[in-house]
């Protein structure tokens, strides 16, 4: 059963702007060291910071607990399997947290230009523990 879903877009000439500017103190609070290596790693970093940016946002979203509410970034990393294929690794409260809110697995799909990075997150598992109001 899908639980939750969740996209963001991110603009890439903004990270790129921030990353050229020397703020790695962005980077280095939003992102992970495995995630940091694989984006250095690529002819043009910033799209894929910004890709993994708005993963980490749509992540959230999906899990409905919006931004901010005491999650640490870290604890959301975007990793790829061994053909490439992007998925989400979770640790800390944040993988405490889905797992309560009947989260059993998370699919992932990253897209980006020259311009634009956007992300797509659906989760699956047992219905929601938190209960949603019905509106007639």
């Amino acid at each position: 059963m899908i639980i939750g879903v969740g996209s963001d877009i991110m603009d890439v000439r903004r990270v790129k702007r921030e990353l050229d500017a020397g703020d790695t103190v962005l980077r280095d609070r939003i992102f992970c060291r495995g995630e940091i290596q694989y984006c250095e790693g690529k002819r043009y970093p910033a799209r894929h910071y910004a890709a993994r940016f708005a993963a980490k946002e749509a992540f959230f979203k999906a899990l409905g607990t919006g931004l901010g509410n005491g999650f640490p970034w870290h604890e959301v990393e975007v990793c790829q399997d061994g053909q490439g294929k992007p998925e989400l690794v979770l640790s800390g409260d944040t993988l405490r947290v889905a797992r309560q809110r009947g989260m059993r697995s998370a699919f992932l799909s990253l897209a980006h230009t020259a311009d634009l990075a956007m992300a797509s997150v659906i989760l699956e598992g047992d219905s929601m523990s938190v209960q949603h109001e019905v509106r007639k």
